[in-house]
């Protein structure tokens, strides 16, 4: 194989070379002018510090715990593009006092709430767990009005038993979103029944950008 096949390689005509790097400047060596690459996954935000716990006394509150944590949880303005994405996972355990409880999670981006969804539970004990992971497409770039995001979220837990529930949420803001302005991201969550027996206990969480 020659060096130009291995500096440029071929890509037929409407397709997209998708290169994935980590933490790299990429340039192109014989010119000086820079290359632009897209569909690259930065670590935004990467949770190493204590467990979050929220229970049903706490009232709505972040599993974000930027101490100890790696990155930031901070999106600059006009850093993103149509097309960009951001991608979420996390997960912990969950319990409840006793059948029929509920929670609010709530995922925003600055003051714009991205989705917002009731999740109903049953009688959860201490060793059930939950996942909380998907994405957000950015339809449309600018102020709010313009700007558009959509989510495709997954929420699951599972109990002792091993039987499993998925929420599945797909929600569009085209009214409050914006990205011409520095905003943080979050995620909330809030009982809907005061008793420290219910228990939200995030263990890790991740939030990446696909420029």
């Amino acid at each position: 194989m020659s060096l130009n096949h291995l500096m440029y390689p071929y890509v037929p005509d409407g397709e997209r070379l998708d290169i994935k790097v980590c933490d790299v400047h990429c340039c192109n060596v014989f010119s000086e002018n820079p290359i632009t690459f897209f569909n690259i996954e930065q670590r935004a935000y990467e949770q190493l510090s204590d467990n979050v716990v929220i229970t049903g006394l706490d009232g709505e509150t972040s599993i974000f715990n930027t101490t100890g944590a790696i990155g930031s949880n901070i999106i600059p303005a006009n850093s993103v593009r149509v097309g960009s994405k951001y991608k979420i996972y996390s997960h912990g355990r969950i319990q409840t006092d006793g059948a029929n409880k509920s929670f609010v999670i709530k995922t925003k981006l600055g003051t714009a709430i991205i989705e917002t969804k009731t999740i109903n539970l049953p009688n959860l004990n201490n060793g059930s767990y939950y996942t909380f992971n998907g994405e957000i497409l950015l339809y449309q770039i600018g102020d709010a009005g313009t700007a558009i995001a959509k989510s495709f979220f997954n929420f699951q837990f599972t109990d002792q038993q091993g039987l499993t529930e998925n929420y599945f949420i797909d929600e569009t803001n085209n009214t409050t979103f914006q990205t011409t302005e520095t905003a943080q991201s979050d995620i909330t969550i809030e009982w809907n029944d005061n008793n420290s027996n219910n228990i939200f206990n995030t263990h890790s969480l991740s939030f990446t950008k696909i420029y």
